[in-house]
């Protein structure tokens, strides 16, 4: 296969690759993230109902007051012999009171749903509190595992280093009595001419001996015999 086909091969498998797997710890910390925001926004909730409860209840009770002004005004207008007086402000309790009746049913209401919101709320809290603590497990249990991989990994690393450390020295080894035996040679053979068949022959029947012996010492190695004992 040409280069140019598999750097097309590689190009087209960059851009079909699905999209990399969310970390799962990732997505918990955001779960549990949108579980804290829910959490304020029904605390928000329930204190504006809250609020709009009290707000009903601080009007009921101005209009409690004044339809029991009104009554006494027309109490006193009838006794004073004002019946015109006596019947508006009797018009205007009656219509202050309607609307008091109308004020308490909606506090009512309110305080139902106060009710609820304050158990959901706490329910909620509830919930929450056990995803907590069910998230923090988890991420102590990841943490630890994460540092458990982690030594793995290193531990993994410094054997590939070390066994790389000891190939590098083999090579260097070898590339050291390649250079000795090729100084010998060229100092034996200092009287000729280095361009001649028989110098070039030589050299070629020198390195192969010299492969031929590190070839043996590799097969040693693997069969795990020791490269220095004799055959």
């Amino acid at each position: 296969m040409s280069i140019r086909r598999r750097l097309k091969r590689i190009v087209q498998a960059n851009r079909t690759a699905r999209q990399p797997p969310a970390d799962p710890m990732r997505t918990l910390d955001e779960t549990y993230a949108n579980q804290l925001d829910l959490l304020d926004q029904a605390r928000r909730s329930a204190a504006d109902v809250a609020a709009n409860r009290r707000r009903v209840e601080l009007l009921a009770d101005q209009a409690a007051a004044e339809v029991a002004a009104l009554d006494r005004a027309a109490e006193q207008a009838v006794a004073a012999g004002n019946d015109d007086g006596a019947r508006q402000a009797l018009q205007r309790s009656i219509a202050v009171r309607k609307r008091m009746e109308t004020l308490t049913a909606q506090r009512r209401q309110l305080d139902d749903q106060v009710r609820g919101l304050e158990q959901t709320l706490l329910r909620l809290e509830h919930r929450i509190e056990d995803s907590r603590l069910h998230y923090q497990s988890l991420k102590a249990t990841h943490s630890a595992a994460q540092a458990a991989l982690g030594m793995q990994e290193a531990v993994n690393s410094s054997g590939r280093q070390a066994a790389d450390a000891r190939e590098a020295a083999r090579q260097a080894e070898q590339e050291a009595r390649t250079l000795q035996a090729r100084a010998a040679a060229y100092e034996e053979l200092s009287w000729s001419d280095p361009d001649s068949p028989q110098v070039r022959q030589a050299f070629e029947e020198l390195e192969t001996r010299m492969e031929a012996e590190d070839g043996l010492r590799q097969l040693k190695e693997r069969k795990g015999i020791d490269p220095g004992q004799p055959a």
